[in-house]
């Protein structure tokens, strides 16, 4: 019997462009997922998830913008980033006028993606987690405890964040999930889940620490956001899905590497030609030049790569050769990275070279880079 496993994600407003990410990466590992809990945009994220609408989930991503989500305050002048220090004043103005910003955008565009029979009839089970402002305490609730044509009331409950207006079901005025959980584990731990995959976009809220001993918990983290909170950027939320996949396909150990990503059959080849040193030294000089960092390489692929960066900037650096003190003032890593292997190709003496060690990664690229130069 294959082992399924439960997945909660945590809210982080559009960086949960990354949960769909993780799931076509669950999905193409063969992943089976039982039970999905979420908070925020992990609840809306995971109820498309729990009724297999990925489709629907990838295209909201891609065609999502600040006016989908609230009602856009007069005067907002960058549309795209709702937070822009530009648009302070009219969102506070906003917040205090109207009791917060309005998210009746937001509810429209979950009613059309929103298939409550088909989530119903789903056999992954789903919870969303709210806090109460009303009674003061966080509210969890699985689909078979939510009535009936609530779904969406729920979902917008667990997404109110702080500055939008509250959501009122019944006689209960809500928050949004991350004011108290935003990671909410416990509702599948409480379930008997000991399976558990957790998706961290880095949101703002509480994380709270769970019990999760004798339990198999294999943490996802996007630890590198690509976007703010509300920042709808293209690129960035494309660049989010690219760090979800990549990152889980990390945790589940089908990539390795450092600061990049390499299929493990060809990290491992690499392994077994090469130190450790040498690996994480030429993944750092890739990172100092700029190689980008959220698409897969085969290990030769990234050394050529970072080898012709490394030689465009050598001709373009004309800069004469200074003390240790003022290079470390530099602030160009890659104007550093360049004169140190300058330096040691020239043979310097052993003295110098303890002095240089102590740039630490910088000069462990530059060992690299000498090495496979040749």
């Amino acid at each position: 019997m294959s082992m399924k496993y439960g997945l909660v994600l945590a809210g982080g407003g559009v960086r949960g462009a990354c949960h769909a990410g993780v799931w076509k990466a669950l999905g193409d590992m063969g992943v089976e997922i039982s039970s999905v809990a979420g908070a925020s945009i992990g609840s809306i994220n995971g109820a498309i998830f729990a009724q297999g609408d990925f489709d629907k989930a990838i295209d909201m991503w891609r065609g999502i913008t600040a006016a989908d989500i609230v009602n856009m305050p007069d005067g907002v002048s960058n549309g795209d980033d709702l937070f822009d220090v530009k648009n302070l004043s009219e969102i506070v103005r906003a917040i205090y006028d109207g009791e917060g910003l309005d998210m009746s955008p937001l509810e429209r565009l979950l009613k059309g993606i929103i298939d409550e029979d088909k989530l119903r009839k789903s056999p992954i089970d789903f919870g969303v987690a709210a806090f109460s402002l009303t009674r003061k305490k966080e509210i969890y609730k699985f689909k078979n405890e939510i009535p009936r044509g609530e779904i969406v009331d729920y979902l917008m409950a667990s997404a109110c964040m702080p500055g939008f207006r509250s959501k009122v079901i019944e006689a209960d005025k809500f928050a949004d999930g991350g004011v108290s959980d935003n990671m909410p584990v416990g509702m599948l731990l409480g379930r008997g889940e000991e399976n558990i995959i957790t998706v961290d976009v880095k949101g703002a809220g509480i994380y709270r620490d769970f019990n999760t001993s004798g339990k198999n918990i294999i943490s996802v983290c996007c630890d590198k956001p690509q976007t703010g909170l509300m920042d709808f950027d293209r690129e960035g939320i494309e660049r989010s899905i690219k760090e979800g996949y990549i990152k889980c396909m990390k945790a589940f150990g089908r990539y390795e590497g450092g600061f990049y990503a390499f299929k493990s059959d060809d990290y491992r080849r690499a392994r077994a030609k090469y130190s450790p040193d040498l690996i994480s030294g030429i993944e750092t000089a890739a990172r100092i030049y700029g190689i980008d960092e959220l698409n897969t390489y085969d290990f030769d692929e990234l050394v050529r790569l970072t080898l012709d960066a490394h030689a465009g900037h050598e001709k373009e650096d004309d800069t004469e050769d200074e003390g240790i003190a003022d290079k470390i003032l530099q602030t160009s890593e890659k104007h550093i990275l360049t004169w140190l292997v300058k330096t040691l190709r020239s043979g310097a003496a052993d003295f110098l070279k303890d002095k240089l060690s102590m740039l630490g990664s910088a000069y462990d690229a530059a060992c690299a880079l000498m090495y496979f130069k040749k």
